[in-house]
């Protein structure tokens, strides 16, 4: 899932794509380690721009690599404005009209595979399932 932020509320702030299609633990992955787990669960973007709660969540930083992740996400989120009339929308980036899809997540998962012919008369004959299961045991 992608997200197109507009007012904030329904998007985590730790764990959504919300952030140039990327969620923070890809942009700042010891900066995120440091978050306790509920805070990145129940963080909104809104509580966490507007009321600068992100800075609460991440104060245990303490080390040179944490702390370099902290400032380059502060430059990074700083300007960033929310659209308080319009709604967050979020986008399946696997299918083309961006709603969620069991056929496009099986499509893309099944990518470049080869299809078996012989498979598909194997499962349309009469025979009982029992021979069906047998048959492809055997290569038959």
């Amino acid at each position: 899932m992608s997200t197109e932020i507009g007012d904030g509320t329904t998007t985590l702030f730790w764990e959504d794509r919300w952030l140039h299609g990327q969620r923070l633990v890809d942009i700042a992955p010891h900066l995120y380690a440091v978050v306790s787990k509920r805070n990145t669960r129940k963080r909104t973007v809104v509580e966490a721009l507007n009321e600068h709660l992100w800075l609460q969540d991440a104060r245990g930083a303490s080390t040179v690599g944490e702390l370099n992740e902290f400032f380059a996400l502060w430059d990074l989120i700083r300007n960033f404005a929310l659209q308080p009339k319009a709604e967050d929308r979020h986008y399946w980036r696997l299918c083309s009209s961006g709603q969620y899809s069991a056929k496009s997540t099986y499509s893309h998962l099944f990518l470049g595979a080869t299809q078996f012919g012989p498979l598909e008369r194997t499962w349309q004959t009469w025979a009982p399932g029992k021979c069906k299961l047998f048959s492809m045991a055997c290569g038959v």
